[in-house]
């Protein structure tokens, strides 16, 4: 079990980073050209494979934290139980993050579909898209609460509130192509701010441990998310 989680890791940094430089291909090429949908294809699918791999990475921890995080490793009653915890509520946290990322990617992709099928939000699975994603906002953001986590409460407070989206976009019957950009742009950068939030959280943090001490360390984490927000309400203006 501890191969199979190494390898999703490995494979889930590898396709990350990979994603990362495919999200600013679309970005930056004519909306509806052949080159934007050819990179916002391939980014979709790299980033479906680093959903896959970090959701079952993370339930892997959340059936097993000691054994997959050490194992063979022989603690006392008191610190399994302590670390059991803090891996589970971490694991929990990254398996929100995943379903956020995932609803994002398919909301995104569903919402250019209503041209010719207006009701794609209205389906059971969009909607169970936005429960699954809530539910897991709020469990989070309760552990949070408990904990003093204010990473926690501050990425539940952003699932949840996306996920609330989700829900209100699925009872819009048959959206415009206003709408229908809307949601797609606002949608695409949701799940581009997980992908910079991975590389600036796990991998840049490396880099920037020596310069940000302290709680300052939160800022790899929210600043994506930040930017990311403010864009999506700058899309949302101008679309309306």
């Amino acid at each position: 079990m501890t191969d199979l989680h190494e390898l999703l890791v490995i494979l889930h940094i590898a396709v990350g980073s990979v994603a990362l430089v495919l999200f600013w291909a679309p970005a930056f090429t004519r909306k509806g050209s052949a080159l934007h949908k050819l990179a916002g294809r391939y980014y979709v699918r790299a980033m479906m494979t680093v959903v896959i791999s970090a959701a079952i990475s993370s339930i892997m921890v959340l059936v097993d934290p000691i054994g997959i995080r050490h194992p063979g490793v022989e603690f006392s009653p008191e610190d399994v139980e302590r670390r059991a915890m803090n891996y589970r509520m971490f694991s929990l946290f990254l398996l929100m993050l995943a379903v956020l990322v995932f609803a994002s990617l398919r909301h995104g992709i569903e919402a250019l579909k209503t041209a010719r099928e207006p009701d794609r939000l209205r389906r059971p699975l969009h909607r169970a898209n936005a429960f699954v994603l809530g539910g897991l906002a709020l469990a989070v953001g309760a552990f949070g609460v408990i904990h003093w986590q204010i990473l926690l409460m501050i990425f539940a407070g952003i699932s949840l509130v996306f996920s609330v989206g989700l829900y209100r976009d699925g009872l819009v019957e048959a959206p415009d192509a206003k709408e229908r950009m809307r949601m797609h742009l606002g949608s695409m950068i949701g799940s581009g701010i997980g992908a910079h939030t991975a590389f600036f959280a796990f991998g840049g943090s490396r880099f920037l441990s020596e310069i940000l001490t302290g709680q300052w360390q939160v800022i790899p984490w929210v600043l994506p998310a930040i930017i990311g927000t403010l864009a999506i309400r700058r899309l949302e203006k101008r679309y309306q």
